[in-house]
C-alpha cells in the first residue's frame, strides 16, 4: 500500500513538473516572437528605446538556455550601426561590443567597434587615450581582416586608421591598394588613395585617382571637392 502511495506521489510530481515545462517553453516561444516583432518595428522605425526594451527580454529567455543569441545579437547590432550614423561612437563601441561578447569572432562587429575606436580616438583629450583608442581600434580591424581577408572594407578601414591617425602612409598605402583592387570603382577608396599618394608625395598618382573619380557617378559636391583638390596638386607643382 504504501509502494503504491508512493508511486502515486512520483508520478502526480512528475505530471506537474511536465506541465510547468511545457507552460515555461510556451511563455518562452510567445517572449520571442513578441521581441522579434519588436525588433522588426523598432529596426524600421529609428525607435531605439523599443530595441534597448526588448533586451531584457531576450536575455531572460537566454538566461533559461533558449536560443535568443543571434537575435540579441541583431539587436546590439543594429543600435551599433545606428550610432554610428548619428556620430554617437561611445554608443556604438559599447553595443559592438555587447554584441560581440554573443558572436565573439563575428568580423564584421569586430571592424564596426575598430571604426567606433578610430573615431573616439580624434575626440580623446589625451595622448594616453588616443593611443589606446587607436591601438584598440587596430586589434579589432586586424581581426575582421584575418576572418574575412576578402572583404575590401576592413582593408579600407586599416588604411585610414594607418594613414590619418598614424602617419604610416606605406602601410596605408598596401592596405588601400588591396581595398582598390577588389573595388576599383568604389569612389570612397579612390579619395582615400588619392590623399595617401599625395602624402607620399606622389602627386601624379594622386591626380590619376581623383580623376578616376570623376568619371564614376557620384553627387555633385563630390565632383567639386575633387576638382579643387586636383587644382591645389597642380598649383602646387608649377
Amino acid at each position: 500500500m504504501k509502494k503504491t502511495v508512493k508511486y502515486f506521489l512520483l508520478l502526480i510530481i512528475c505530471f506537474v513538473l511536465m506541465i510547468s515545462c511545457d507552460t515555461q517553453v510556451f511563455k518562452n516561444r510567445f517572449k520571442l516572437n513578441k521581441a522579434y516583432s519588436l525588433y522588426e518595428k523598432g529596426k524600421n522605425a529609428d525607435d531605439d528605446k523599443a530595441l534597448l526594451d526588448i533586451t531584457s527580454t531576450y536575455n531572460d529567455i537566454i538566461n533559461q538556455k533558449i536560443y535568443a543569441q543571434d537575435r540579441l545579437a541583431a539587436v546590439y547590432r543594429t543600435l551599433a550601426e545606428r550610432s554610428l550614423v548619428k556620430e554617437q561612437y561611445g554608443y556604438s563601441a559599447k553595443y559592438f561590443s555587447e554584441a560581440l561578447k554573443i558572436l565573439p569572432n563575428s568580423p564584421y562587429l569586430r571592424y564596426g567597434l575598430g571604426i567606433s575606436y578610430a573615431n573616439l580616438a580624434e575626440s580623446a583629450d589625451t595622448y594616453e587615450k588616443k593611443s589606446n583608442f587607436i591601438q584598440r581600434a587596430e586589434n579589432n580591424i586586424r581581426f575582421a581582416i584575418d576572418k574575412d581577408p576578402n572583404n575590401a572594407n576592413y582593408y579600407a578601414a586599416l588604411a585610414s586608421l594607418k594613414g590619418m591617425h598614424q602617419d604610416n602612409y606605406e602601410e596605408a598605402f598596401d592596405n588601400i591598394k588591396k581595398a582598390v583592387e577588389m573595388n576599383p570603382n568604389n569612389a570612397d577608396y579612390l579619395m582615400l588613395l588619392a590623399r595617401i599618394q599625395y602624402s607620399r608625395g606622389n602627386y601624379n598618382e594622386a591626380v590619376a585617382a581623383y580623376r578616376k573619380i570623376l568619371n564614376l557617378p557620384v553627387e555633385n559636391n563630390v565632383k567639386e571637392t575633387v576638382l579643387k583638390n586636383i587644382e591645389q596638386i597642380i598649383g602646387q607643382r608649377n
